[in-house]
């Protein structure tokens, strides 16, 4: 029978001592993620280009124990993320999650709003508003990253198993959004939305080929949507905030946008529950009305 102490908040998701690595982390999303593992007692290592950002994030939390570091990383170089993970492994012996956060937003038609007129004039638009170099970036760094930060980190991930006392291998999120689920354009954004869709389905093969014997690394998605971050920046004031939602056509029942506190909630879940793979998780009260 299983004790009622096994059953508490502080057992179900308890992750200190943990050796997390956060992609994308010195800013919105990604700092957020960092900083719920880490005020829960992880050591989280968070890489990006921008060093100023990631030394700006770095913490010791004295409360939890939990720390967060900044490691340079550019995900859409090859030598880049090998050094990056040579190099948190020369200080740690295995991570117990890994989170592909790191995204870009991508072009859409613009103020203008959906082209109008002929045939004609609605396919030059739609020709001229994008570059393939545009696709070719955003597919990137929203999908084929996380293929690669993966295959970095397997080792590592694998590593966590009976160690600290856990008892399963490390597992990894990527981070999609709304956006991949979606079967509006929002205004043009195809490619962002055909890449966060290739995240997902990512995440899908990744479980599959990771749930063989040896590896055992679950692998899962959390799909997004109206939080605040350089991508999406929002009015924190509260009436502000609301006002700008209901006026939205994108309406969210909330009236509000996701907060901090939601989205810990749902990477923490993701990170200890050690039945979920190939699962993701819609984390946008718009979506009730999008699919009603």
């Amino acid at each position: 029978m299983t004790d009622l102490k096994d059953l508490t908040v502080q057992s179900l998701f308890d992750i200190k001592g943990w050796v997390a690595v956060v992609t994308g982390g010195g800013t919105g999303l990604g700092l957020i993620t960092a900083k719920a593992l880490a005020a829960n007692g992880a050591k989280v290592y968070i890489t990006g280009r921008r060093v100023e950002k990631l030394k700006d994030a770095e913490t010791t939390d004295s409360a939890s124990g939990g720390s967060i570091i900044g490691v340079q990383m550019d995900v859409t170089d090859k030598d880049s993320i090998r050094a990056a993970a040579k190099q948190i492994s020369e200080k740690e012996k295995h991570v117990n999650l890994l989170v592909n956060n790191a995204g870009v937003s991508g072009v859409n038609y613009g103020s203008s709003g959906m082209p109008k007129g002929s045939a004609e004039e609605i396919s030059k638009a739609m020709f001229d508003s994008q570059t393939i170099e545009d696709w070719d970036w955003i597919f990137k760094v929203n999908a084929t990253s996380s293929y690669f930060v993966s295959a970095a980190f397997l080792p590592l991930l694998c590593a966590a198993r009976d160690t600290a006392g856990y008892p399963e291998a490390g597992s990894i999120l990527n981070i999609s959004s709304i956006s991949g689920i979606t079967k509006e354009s929002q205004n043009g954004q195809f490619c962002y939305n055909a890449s966060k869709a290739a995240a997902i389905s990512l995440t899908e093969q990744l479980a599959v080929d990771f749930k063989r014997p040896g590896l055992e690394v679950r692998v899962n998605t959390l799909a997004p949507g109206y939080f605040p971050s350089e991508m999406t920046p929002i009015d924190a004031e509260a009436g502000k905030e609301k006002a700008h939602f209901r006026a939205d056509p994108w309406s969210i029942p909330f009236g509000r946008a996701g907060r901090p506190r939601d989205y810990a909630q749902a990477v923490l879940n993701f990170a200890v529950n050690q039945y979920v793979t190939g699962s993701t998780l819609v984390i946008d009260g718009a979506w009730l009305l999008a699919h009603a």
